[in-house]
């Protein structure tokens, strides 16, 4: 870990004094979904992060355009000791897909996978035979990348796979999403229409930008969307994006100068700063909205937002009652989210809106898991990123999993036996 955070607190000092050590060179990640990348910030500068182009441009911009602490120290490190204050940047290795990662220490080769951001990877382990997952599906719109990633880890002695709906056996497509948030907003032909989405689901920003099209509706995007599509157009990345030469961007009221939109360090952050300037001086393409311009004709658009407390922004646009709102995010999952649901309905009960939920989730469900083992046809499964590990050995007991489960446990570890090329178990 962070030399810099031990030394800040005596109870770390005494929790890591009984651990063992571990020689850890490389960090990869698999996607950037703050759950698989955020951690990273704790552990030592001296360990390298492995990411693609792509995704190590979306957390940088990710972490540029939120309020995040350590969690967004991920490439850049800030040292915590009062006699320090210098930046201290990690190590890292660019990979691409289908190739090995170069400078660590195991054979890795990287493939992309479908999941509900792009720019995600699953991983084999050739030293090991051992293959990860990441975050994956087979529902999506680049089933295509799944289906290719499970046919070049077939036959690998271990599979680490994710978990996370293993209890669930129901799907919905992503094409059955965009059918759905076509037919809401189409039913108020009249009205002002909104939709939430993940900060990087940029595969279904490019569908409504579809969908606004075909229903003739000019799409307006949160600034922090487009800071992320302008990061990513910038570093030449080869994620499909959608084009801004005909889509707005909203202006947020943020001063209490110049109309509300006084452009100085006070009021906006230096990343808002850059998505309005670049449109002001005409340096890049999409028109900036303000509230009040959208207010006087909201049929004739669709707002792209990326949280629920966009809702405060809907508020100033002052939508005529019954107008649209479509959340196409997934569920809240811990007690913060739920209160952050709650508060968001008491403002869609405040403003009258029509609500209504399009989703399609990033994970593979029991069936499409099931069929994954089956294909890949693993001596051994390993399932992480689940709250119901037991319901792998519970399926296996059922003879719907034919290979050994192997159930991890904290404070557990995995040992390679480099003479016989075994995974051993250790409990500690």
């Amino acid at each position: 870990y962070r030399s810099d955070l031990i030394e800040l607190d005596e109870r770390v000092k005494e929790m890591l004094a009984n651990q063992p050590e571990l020689s850890i060179q490389a960090a990869l990640i698999s996607h950037a979904h703050m759950d698989h990348y955020g951690a990273i910030g704790f552990l030592s500068n001296e360990i390298t992060v492995a990411v693609s182009n792509s995704m190590k441009t979306m957390i940088e911009a990710m972490a540029e355009s939120s309020s995040y602490d350590i969690e967004g120290e991920i490439f850049r490190l800030r040292d915590r000791r009062e006699e320090r204050k210098e930046e201290i940047r990690r190590t890292c290795e660019i990979f691409e897909e289908g190739k090995h990662v170069s400078n660590i220490p195991f054979n890795v080769k990287t493939y992309p996978v479908d999941h509900s951001v792009p720019a995600a990877f699953g991983f084999l382990v050739e030293d090991v035979s051992l293959a990860y997952t990441g975050d994956i599906r087979i529902h999506g719109p680049r089933r295509d990348l799944t289906e290719k990633f499970l046919e070049k880890i077939r036959g690998v002695d271990y599979l680490l796979i994710e978990g996370t709906r293993i209890d669930t056996s129901t799907n919905i497509s992503e094409e059955n999403v965009f059918k759905r948030i076509e037919e809401y907003v189409a039913e108020k032909p009249d009205k002002f229409a909104c939709i939430i989405v993940s900060s990087t689901d940029l595969d279904r920003v490019r569908g409504i930008f579809e969908i606004a099209e075909r229903l003739g509706r000019v799409p307006i995007l949160s600034p922090r969307l487009i800071y992320l599509i302008d990061k990513l157009m910038e570093t030449e990345s080869k994620i499909a994006l959608p084009s801004l030469k005909n889509a707005c961007i909203y202006f947020e009221r943020r001063s209490l100068y110049g109309g509300g939109y006084d452009l100085s360090p006070r009021h906006y952050r230096r990343w808002m700063r850059e998505v309005y300037e670049s449109r002001l001086d005409g340096k890049k393409d999409g028109e900036l909205k303000k509230a009040e311009e959208v207010s006087k004709g909201q049929d004739k658009y669709i707002l792209i937002a990326n949280n629920l407390d966009y809702v405060l922004e809907i508020a100033q646009i002052r939508p005529e009652p019954g107008s649209r709102l479509i959340v196409s995010t997934s569920e809240p999952h811990d007690e913060e989210q739920e209160i952050s649901w709650g508060r968001f309905l008491e403002w869609v009960d405040l403003l009258r809106l029509d609500l209504r939920i399009a989703h399609s989730s990033g994970h593979a469900d029991r069936e499409s898991i099931l069929r994954m083992i089956e294909e890949v046809d693993p001596k051994v499964i390993i399932p992480i990123h689940t709250e119901r590990p037991y319901e792998f050995q519970r399926l296996k007991r059922l003879g719907y999993i034919k290979c050994n489960v192997i159930l991890p446990n904290i404070n557990g570890s995995l040992s390679w036996d480099r003479a016989h090329g075994n995974l051993n178990k250790l409990d500690h």
